[in-house]
């Protein structure tokens, strides 16, 4: 029997990360750390409470960190979907800082900020959050992180994909749902979509050389995680459609 393309959804450059090392030592950081008595590595970076210190410290590309909220809301647009949870997609966040976090089968973030905000920070702590049910391997794991995976590590080593599309406001002008159906066929091929997981500016540019094609899907620029919700609807329509003719 032939089988529907396996598709992957990757939140690329997410602002989501722990104090950085550059900024340790800012006295904004160290007041802050001070006042909500945790150390560095218990504290994800925010502009919310940050933004004067990585404005001062001069971070790279300080325009698309700091939002780990953003990060939040794209995974609840995901993880609560029937395409997730049947299985139908995998989802990838690849950080700012050249980490990568899996997502496992059947996962269930937290939808309170904060309680996600522990979670993130247990996982950069532990590298890896276990299931309580048994696979064929012992426990599965929720989610695990890879602390020095690039962009294209996560290509080339783990998903192997025949196709990569991006999203971008630069982009082709082109209706989502033609995107969708025309690369989403039957057939057994590898198809990864990319959206930017950062609240402004554009992807670098190793990761956009690695598109073989870049879509606007309206004229407006849209947040990430409106486009993660219309594309996430417009696959789980076309694989309806194929799954009723197989």
């Amino acid at each position: 029997m032939m089988l529907v393309c396996q598709i992957s959804i990757i939140l690329a450059e997410s602002a989501l990360e722990i104090i950085p090392k550059e900024l340790r030592n800012n006295y904004l950081i160290l007041n802050y750390l001070k006042k909500v008595n945790k150390s560095a590595n218990e504290v994800l970076l925010d502009k919310s409470y940050h933004y004067s210190a990585m404005r001062e410290g001069k971070i790279d590309s300080i325009w698309k960190r700091g939002r780990p909220d953003l990060v939040h809301i794209c995974l609840m647009s995901i993880l609560s979907t029937p395409l997730f949870l049947r299985n139908l997609v995998n989802v990838y966040v690849h950080t700012i800082d050249n980490k990568v976090i899996f997502i496992g089968k059947q996962v269930r973030i937290p939808k309170s900020f904060r309680r996600f905000e522990g979670l993130m920070i247990k996982l950069f702590q532990e590298r890896e959050i276990k299931g309580n049910v048994k696979d064929g391997n012992g426990y599965g794991y929720l989610l695990k992180i890879e602390k020095n995976m690039t962009f294209d590590n996560l290509l080339n080593k783990i998903i192997q994909p025949d196709k990569v599309i991006g999203f971008s406001s630069t982009g082709i002008l082109k209706d989502l749902k033609t995107i969708v159906n025309e690369n989403i066929e039957i057939d057994n091929k590898k198809l990864v979509f990319i959206i930017g997981g950062f609240p402004s500016g554009e992807f670098s540019h190793n990761i956009r050389e690695r598109f073989h094609m870049t879509y606007a899907i309206t004229n407006e620029q849209l947040e990430a995680h409106v486009v993660i919700s219309r594309l996430v609807y417009e696959c789980e329509n076309r694989l309806l459609l194929l799954y009723s003719h197989i």
